[in-house]
């Protein structure tokens, strides 16, 4: 796989990704329910642009023999499944806070600290890229 689309998608992803945190833990501060849903939001579109990186196929896993290191393309897949799990957590964090339901607070809170797991874990993979 070419090093720079590579690059591309992760490096992009990884700016959305610090964004969402940083909007939903600026409206903790703030107490802007807006803010705090836009977040969300970019958490779904997170979630549906790594969808459609995994079911595009664009970030081919090259083969691996039984005792090869695991590829950072395979890692990559793992890194936007997890995005696809935050995109899930912020559409149902957001429809919780839309019925203002008790469970919005845990569930972004769960939301975020996936969310920066994520985001070292994306760091990582583009140093060994």
């Amino acid at each position: 796989m070419d090093r720079h689309i590579f690059l591309a998608l992760t490096t992009s992803s990884q700016w959305m990704l610090f964004l969402a945190m940083a909007l939903i833990i600026f409206s903790w501060i703030e107490q802007k329910k807006r803010i705090l849903q836009a977040g969300q939001m970019l958490f779904l579109l997170l979630g549906v642009l790594s969808l459609w990186i995994i079911l595009g196929g664009l970030i081919p896993v090259p083969d691996v023999l039984p005792r090869e290191k695991t590829p950072v393309e395979a890692k990559a897949l793992t890194y936007f499944s997890g995005l696809v799990l935050t995109g899930i957590l912020g559409f149902a964090s957001f429809l919780l806070g839309w019925r203002q339901s008790k469970w919005t607070k845990p569930v972004n809170i769960v939301l975020v600290a996936i969310a920066l797991v994520l985001f070292f874990m994306v760091y990582h993979l583009q140093q060994q890229s």
